[in-house]
């Protein structure tokens, strides 16, 4: 209970907040949440449906976006949020559970080092990114399924006669942590370490090996059966780089971990130019100390794991638990990003057990040192810790506000220092819809001369400008933006808006090619439809939207949308059928509802 009331105690303020970032997309505009029927078809697609290309597949992530929107709609968001802590209090309980077991298998049953162990993992506001933003709960996902599974399966290992209602527990829930994000693999890897660190008999390690054969078998045929659009390939990083990318990481990460005063979205530890000649020289300076640091850290905790390996095993341990987790972040692979907070949620779980294990075995009394012996010296650094994990917890409780609102979380983020281009952009979309156009374009301006080539924020900038009324500006920034075969069919649709308020040509054409190259994603279909009903062109309309139906029905708005055709075409029955279509897909469709009702 002192896990969660903690927990609860420093998120709290995260109740008042809205949606931000990619909420939009992976909450308000994905049709897979909005009926508890449709949970099925959330097996079969993966994430970010029509917003932009991924290559995430986290079906619980959005199981659990059902179950909110059933309970809370779009109305509340502090429910979705309430959600998100739930989770992470129930991953750090786990992570309590984890850390008993593994002091046990130290031969030092300390409790009250394991309860400490879960309570700065559940305060330290390195975890924000994760917690109070709703789109990246799938890590506490993970952690919550994968400390779970750890924990039962550490709890089989003990002889009693319920092992196999442990081993199923464990792999039911380590099956629940790779269904939840990519990174859940680790723990499968973990488990394994776990088995061979305990030396367990060869024919209870052959059958382990079949489950998690069986388990990624079976996450393998869900993953590849699944409906998605690929991301183009990422530009591979230079091998040369990757080492120097990654000890630049590792000291990122370290000072994240000691001292988390700079919280943001959007971190970086390249050595990309900036804006001007100073401040690129002084990013480049930083970064070689950045980089001489990370070297000095990856030696200290290769002393470390020596030292561990021989006076505390379970330290050890914890410590390959660190790297298996921590090695895809890395930039040893290449990444999207360099550095991202949120990708250190579990790696700091098994680092924080590793330091715990390790001043254990220290304090042990045949380890102690004569320093480790002075009773002033431990109470003072009991003291600092105790002060650390305070100050921790402030943080975390501050951190909050920083994602009130869509204007705040970009804002803040930008006042402390990811003043990225993808971020710029963003603001100036919310100048945009604030009706401030030219504050907005200049925004669009500054992140297309930081970011050239990146044709999705010419794309931003053309509409920008189209909306402004300069046409020929517009023109100009889609030629950049066309260059990128994903965003043909949002060009072509920006093309037909043009040549309408231009030159008054029918878009029509414009908008069935768009609706063509992009066949799957509803908006563009939507407004192709739409306006052939404008133009008084319903056979074809219905023609179109009941194609779409055939292969894409899960989706509610459609339905509503021919419902509305079919009452404009007097077929009152029919009509019905369609609206209780949409019903039946978005529990919370009220104007389908209410059409429902009125048709005779």
């Amino acid at each position: 209970m002192l896990i969660i009331a903690a927990t609860f105690l420093v998120y709290w303020p995260a109740l008042r907040n809205g949606f931000v970032w990619d909420d939009t997309a992976l909450v308000l505009r994905d049709p897979l949440i909005r009926s508890w029927t449709l949970i099925g078809e959330s097996f079969r697609h993966f994430l970010f449906l029509d917003a932009t290309a991924s290559n995430f597949y986290r079906p619980i992530q959005r199981l659990s976006f059902i179950a909110d929107y059933q309970l809370f709609g779009f109305d509340h968001p502090g429910g979705w949020h309430f959600t998100s802590i739930l989770i992470h209090a129930g991953a750090a309980v786990a992570l309590f559970f984890v850390a008993e077991k593994l002091f046990a298998l130290a031969g030092a049953a300390r409790r009250g080092w394991a309860l400490g162990i879960a309570l700065l993992w559940a305060i330290h506001p390195l975890h924000t990114s994760a917690v109070t933003y709703i789109a990246g709960r799938a890590d506490p996902l993970a952690a919550l399924f994968g400390f779970t599974g750890l924990a039962l399966g550490l709890a089989s290992l003990e002889a009693n006669r319920r092992v196999w209602r442990w081993r199923l527990g464990a792999a039911a829930s380590l099956a629940l942590a790779l269904l939840s994000k990519e990174s859940g693999v680790t723990f499968l890897i973990i488990w394994i370490l776990v088995l061979l660190w305990q030396r367990i008999a060869w024919r209870t390690l052959g059958v382990w090996a079949v489950v998690l054969a069986a388990l990624v078998g079976g996450y393998c045929g869900l993953r590849f059966t699944a409906a998605k659009t690929p991301p183009p390939p990422p530009t591979p990083t230079a091998l040369a780089i990757r080492p120097i990318l990654a000890a630049r990481a590792l000291a990122e990460y370290a000072s994240l971990v000691v001292a988390p005063v700079t919280l943001r979205m959007e971190r970086d530890v390249s050595t990309r130019p900036r804006d001007t000649f100073q401040a690129t020289m002084q990013n480049a300076r930083l970064r070689e100390f950045q980089t001489l640091g990370g070297v000095l850290l990856l030696v200290a905790l290769a002393v470390w794991l020596r030292f561990a390996t021989r006076r505390a095993p379970a330290a050890a341990f914890c410590l390959g638990g660190f790297a298996v987790a921590y090695v895809p972040i890395s930039n040893v692979f290449s990444l999207n990003a360099t550095v991202a907070e949120h990708w250190l949620y579990v790696p700091s779980a098994f680092l924080f057990l590793a330091a715990a294990l390790t001043l254990t075995a220290l304090g042990a009394q045949e380890n102690r040192s004569a320093l480790l012996r002075s009773a002033p010296l431990r109470w003072a650094l009991t003291a600092v810790l105790a002060g650390w994990a305070v100050a921790l917890g402030g943080r975390t409780f501050l951190r909050q506000a920083d994602w009130r609102d869509q204007r705040t979380f970009i804002e803040r983020n930008l006042a402390a220092g990811g003043d990225s281009a993808r971020m710029l952009m963003n603001l100036a979309n919310v100048e945009l819809a604030a009706g401030k156009p030219e504050r907005a374009l200049e925004l669009y301006r500054e992140a297309v001369q930081r970011a050239p080539e990146q044709p999705i924020i010419a794309l931003g900038l053309a509409q920008a400008l189209a909306r402004s009324g300069d046409f020929a500006g517009a023109r100009g920034a889609l030629g950049r933006a066309e260059t990128a075969p994903m965003l043909r069919a949002d060009v072509l649709q920006l093309r037909a808006v043009l040549d309408y308020r231009e030159h008054g040509t029918d878009p029509g054409d414009l908008l069935r090619q768009a609706a063509e190259v992009a066949p799957a994603n509803w908006p563009h279909r939507r407004r192709y439809v739409e306006h052939l009903i404008e133009r008084g062109d319903r056979t074809t309309a219905r023609t179109e939207l009941l194609h779409f139906l055939e292969k894409y029905p899960f989706r509610a708005e459609s339905w509503r949308l021919l419902g509305r055709l079919l009452e404009a075409t007097r077929e009152p029955a029919r009509a019905k059928v369609a609206y209780a279509e949409a019903v039946h897909r978005d529990v919370r469709d009220d104007a389908s509802r209410a059409r429902l009702q009125a048709l005779p």
